[in-house]
């Protein structure tokens, strides 16, 4: 009979609990990728300094909602409706990929209701899921106008006193800045809203500068290590999430709300981000 040493039975028993330990380890990972991150939604909140505000725009507060990717309504939206609710802003822009299919065009519908208000603004631009999606314009378009939500499309409007510029998607090459910008107004505040943050490094010479550029598309890489995202899709630039300088002015990439692909997100929560307009 084979008499094992100690030795070589602590070798086996580290070994058994390292294995233990990484089957655990990845069963936690997993678990959080795919069913804790994904729901948990993180709201950020962020002044924008504005040189010249006046008092009547001072602390006018804007949430951007991107990437939301509807298919159906579940508890990470009801958490967004709460959250704003609880935030009241002046206006709410939706940043392009909205939906994947035109038979969400309900479900975008019912979302908008969910985060309307009286006196609230709602605007929206187009994504490239949108289009890689075959949407019929008309068929957002009918959804946004049935929940009083402005769809911008390479146009700008006056919204609550600010002045608001949307370009259709760079990504997939619907954008054109000349006709967003053209006749744009002056204005106190000027708020530029373009889905994939890559045009925000090729604005045409001579554009004018924003108060704030929002963006989305880049999800933050919905795998991410240390802040390090893992996969970016075409039409990013240098951009991930958060705060850049950028030729058309300050500019911030949301890590949005939904999933695209995979339902994973990893050190890479769904993001509600808040602005608030100060002096600057």
């Amino acid at each position: 009979m084979a008499v094992q040493d100690g030795r070589s039975a602590n070798r086996l028993s580290r070994r058994t609990v390292l294995r233990g330990a990484a089957a655990t380890a990845g069963g936690l990972i997993a678990l959080d990728a795919f069913g804790l991150e994904p729901r948990w939604l993180d709201v950020t909140r962020h002044d924008v300094p504005v040189a010249g505000l006046p008092g009547a725009l001072e602390g006018l507060t804007i949430v951007q909602l991107t990437d939301v990717h509807l298919s159906s309504l579940g508890s990470l939206h009801e958490s967004i409706f709460e959250t704003v609710r609880r935030i009241d802003p002046q206006i709410v822009v939706l940043t392009g990929d909205m939906v994947d299919h035109g038979s969400s065009a309900p479900v975008l519908e019912a979302f908008c209701r969910g985060i309307a208000a009286p006196g609230r603004v709602l605007l929206a631009t187009l994504g490239n899921w949108e289009h890689w999606g075959g949407v019929p314009l008309e068929v957002i378009q009918e959804a946004y106008v049935k929940s009083g939500t402005r769809l911008l499309v390479n146009e700008h409007c006056v919204a609550a006193g600010v002045v608001v510029a949307g370009t259709d998607d760079y990504c997939s090459n619907n954008h054109d800045v000349h006709r967003t910008l053209d006749g744009l107004p002056a204005g106190e505040a000027r708020l530029l809203l373009s889905h994939a943050p890559g045009l925000l490094d090729v604005m045409p010479p001579g554009a004018p500068r924003f108060d704030l550029a929002l963006s989305g598309h880049t999800h933050g890489g919905q795998v991410s290590f240390f802040g390090h995202a893992i996969v970016l899709p075409p039409g990013c630039g240098r951009f991930v999430a958060g705060a850049y300088e950028t030729p058309a002015g300050p500019a911030y990439v949301s890590r949005g709300i939904g999933t695209s692909d995979l339902n994973v997100r990893m050190m890479c929560r769904p993001e509600l981000p808040i602005f608030r307009l100060v002096r600057g």
